[in-house]
């Protein structure tokens, strides 16, 4: 009688891993170390903000001592930006320290571009249902 001998190799396998889901609800403590740090990092960027404006004021003021027109209007759009920057800055860091309502809408701080009309025309809603801009029909070409 013969026997026969089977060798059976396997790959060395990892069990499956479970991936860690993060806790549904974060400790308070932690929560609180996390909005300190956001606040803190908001407050830095504000100042660092502040001291660009001032220094964007300083080379306005220089620009139009030299009456040099191009350089000022540069320099003007700047600070507009900058103060953009820190108005919202200031809005998140109310939103984060609790001073305001956390159901506040933060919206842009930037001005519409161009003549946009102060009272829109309303248009017709008697269109078909997949027309969404409700044009009119256009003449056979």
């Amino acid at each position: 009688m013969q026997k026969t001998i089977i060798f059976v190799m396997t790959i060395g396998v990892a069990p499956p891993t479970v991936a860690q889901t993060p806790p549904a609800q974060v400790p308070v403590a932690e929560q609180q170390n996390r909005d300190a740090e956001k606040i803190k990092i908001l407050n830095a960027e504000l100042a660092e903000q502040k001291q660009l404006l001032a220094d964007a004021q300083k080379t306005r003021a220089v620009h139009l001592a030299d009456n040099n027109a191009e350089a000022v209007a540069k320099t003007e759009n700047r600070l507009e930006e900058l103060n953009a920057n820190i108005k919202q800055l200031q809005q998140e860091i109310a939103l984060a320290d609790g001073s305001v309502n956390k159901n506040l809408v933060v919206t842009s701080v930037t001005q519409p571009v161009g003549n946009v009309p102060t009272n829109p025309q309303k248009t017709s809603t008697t269109g078909p249902w997949w027309d969404l801009y409700n044009k009119p029909a256009q003449a056979a070409q």
